[in-house]
């Protein structure tokens, strides 16, 4: 079964109520999260932090590909 995640953004008192199993596009409903899934991502400075660290770790622990590849995924989490 394929998954397809989107948005919608609505006027504050104006969201259509959401129930389980409901039918959405031809689809079923599988997940439902009631605040904005921005709020959870880091900020630049956070970043910032998490690249300073992992710079100072790097050269002793794991190799710079390793160090990339996370660094990829942090920045993605700050978009």
């Amino acid at each position: 079964m394929g998954k397809v995640t989107y948005v919608v953004e609505y006027e504050e008192g104006k969201e259509p109520p959401v129930y389980s199993d409901m039918e959405v596009a031809g689809g079923r409903l599988a997940a439902v999260m009631w605040s904005d899934y921005r709020d959870d991502h880091l900020l630049p400075e956070e970043l910032d932090i998490i690249d300073e660290a992992l710079t100072e770790i790097t050269y002793d622990t794991i190799d710079i590909e390793a160090y990339t590849e996370i660094m990829n995924k942090l920045r993605l989490m700050t978009q």
